[in-house]
């Protein structure tokens, strides 16, 4: 009996050592333990700075400023990319552009790889070559787009003089966060469904509901069910599994009762006016056949609202916080808009030729590079060739950028 307990223990004492080796030519990082790898560490510097960025960032200076942080979350290696240079070199190299799979990316799909956002191979080129191709046709990416903004920047501003209204001393205070949300949504969901809310119908505030409670559980690198999968069996409650999978729930719901009705009200002798319509007729012509399916519609419709709406939402949020502050400049801008649009009409696409307010929006006039200023920049510069990686399970980039809003991690897996 005992010789077996000896070669069990060192089977577990050869294990906990393997599991705390790196690969070849692993970036330079924290030291790994058993089963952690170095989540403690990494956790504890996030609750003490108080952001992940910048917790990549103490780590980084331990590891003397290496472009490249090699880190371990439970059963995850990640590889952190600190420099600009670096982060370009990733983003032109096509052998990292994959997506990862496991737990968490699965389980918002149902078990299946479905949708654009987290999906690679044939099954990533059929459906977003075929989701740009019809969007296009609804304006995304074309002038229409322009004319659904402008739509919606009518609404917004009749919106705001209704609550000055409300008031009733011709002013009020509004707060900004998250006020561009109803506006960014109404855009995407005219597009894939042709329908547009107000900010106080129900449904509205059904949607927004469901997205701040999706954003709320997913985190930027993960969650703790998806680096411990244990977790979601024996721990479902605390490592947040339970609550992604309500979440997913209802927002698979109110998707699917939305495709009811289109499938319900579609008249194949009619035109399409929105995607879902475009995509039900692919599906009555040829049926559920390769990438094609229900399940696969909605996933889209899901990837759609995570990756435009709380990214355009917030960066407006940003814009008008920071320009509140930079009043000089806001009155340029103004000033501007005022000798160019004029009063008359709204703004479109071609007036982003006016000189100083196209520099707001251009980075390549930003002179320091930490220290906001609306006229500053990310030079542009050439990659940097490096050596190739070791396989991992995720590559991010966080680079310290011109604008604190745009100081994200951002995922390239």
């Amino acid at each position: 009996m005992w010789p077996a307990v000896l070669i069990v223990a060192l089977v577990v004492v050869l294990f906990l050592y393997l599991d705390t080796t790196k690969p070849k030519k692993f970036p330079p990082g924290p030291k790994w333990v058993p089963i952690l790898g170095c989540a403690s560490e990494v956790y504890k510097l996030r609750e003490k700075t108080g952001y992940l960025y910048k917790a990549v960032k103490e780590l980084t200076r331990r590891c003397n400023d290496a472009c490249l942080l090699g880190l371990r979350i439970g059963k995850d290696r990640i590889v952190m990319v600190n420099t600009l240079d670096a982060n370009k070199e990733m983003l032109f190299n096509e052998d990292i552009d994959g997506r990862p799979r496991g737990i968490f990316y699965q389980t918002r799909t149902w078990g299946e790889r479905r949708g654009v956002l987290l999906t690679d191979g044939e099954l990533w080129k059929e459906q977003r070559r075929f989701l740009l191709k019809h969007l296009k046709e609804f304006g995304f990416g074309r002038k229409g787009m322009g004319n659904i903004a402008r739509s919606e920047a009518f609404h917004m501003v009749n919106d705001v003089q209704d609550i000055i209204n409300v008031n009733g001393n011709n002013r009020a205070v509004i707060q900004m966060h998250n006020f561009f949300n109803v506006y960014i949504l109404n855009t995407l969901w005219t597009m894939m469904t042709g329908i547009r809310y107000n900010p106080s119908d129900p449904q509205m505030i059904v949607l927004q509901g469901l997205l701040f409670d999706l954003f709320a559980a997913v985190d930027m690198v993960g969650t703790m069910f998806s680096h411990f999968p244990i977790l979601s069996i024996v721990a479902p409650t605390m490592s947040g599994y339970r609550d992604f999978i309500r979440t997913h729930e209802k927002i698979w719901k109110f998707l699917r009762e939305e495709l009811a009705r289109h499938k319900e009200n579609f008249d194949p002798g009619n035109e399409d006016k929105d995607f879902m319509e475009v995509y039900i007729r692919e599906l009555s012509k040829n049926g559920e056949i390769n990438t094609y399916s229900e399940g696969q519609l909605v996933a889209m419709c899901m990837d759609m609202f995570m990756a435009g709406t709380e990214t355009t939402s917030k960066s407006m949020s940003f814009c008008f916080s920071y320009l509140v502050r930079q009043q000089e400049v806001q009155m340029k801008a103004q000033e501007e808009i005022d000798r160019v649009v004029g009063k008359e009409r709204s703004p479109c696409l071609d007036d982003r030729a006016s000189n100083f307010t196209n520099i707001l929006m251009d980075e390549a006039l930003y002179p320091e590079p930490y220290a906001f200023n609306p006229e500053r920049f990310l030079s542009d510069g050439k990659p940097v060739p490096g050596e190739p990686l070791p396989s991992l399970d995720h590559v991010d980039g966080a680079t310290p950028s011109a604008a604190p809003f745009k100081a994200l991690v951002i995922p390239r897996m």
